[in-house]
């Protein structure tokens, strides 16, 4: 979990592996975690384009923070699936049913999320390249 907060807000990342800075009259596309690759855009005729890319990315991130979330309070419930004498609602719930439960939201979460996380990534390359092609 810390290498994952890290990435995400000292190093600004999210799954698309793409961020900004928009200046004055251009628009600076990065992508990559430490080593970044750049690319400027002018700002003039561009900027529907530039607009829907901002958007996009931060949907992503958006809905990326929203899984760090999620991935936060599911993991110490997935750890103790390996540890059933330390689990939570050990009195109330077998340990069948509680693994049950808790695989059941890990995989609904899935299935909703990564098909979130294809759609917004695809958004924000097809945005880059009518960027980078103009």
């Amino acid at each position: 979990m810390v290498a994952l907060f890290t990435a995400t807000f000292a190093g600004e990342w999210n799954p698309s592996n793409y961020s900004y800075t928009l200046n004055e009259n251009t628009l600076t596309i990065e992508q990559g975690l430490w080593n970044k690759e750049e690319m400027e855009v002018e700002r003039e005729g561009n900027i529907n384009n530039i607009l829907l890319f901002q958007l996009a990315v931060s949907e992503e991130r958006q809905q990326w923070s929203v899984d760090l979330g999620v991935t936060a309070v599911l993991l110490p419930l997935l750890l103790f699936i390996a540890a059933p004498a330390q689990r939570p609602f050990k009195k109330y719930l077998a340990f069948k049913w509680y693994a049950a439960v808790v695989l059941a939201i890990l995989v609904v979460y899935t299935a909703w999320s990564v098909p979130a996380h294809v759609s917004y990534v695809d958004d924000i390359e097809r945005y880059v390249r009518l960027l980078t092609s103009s």
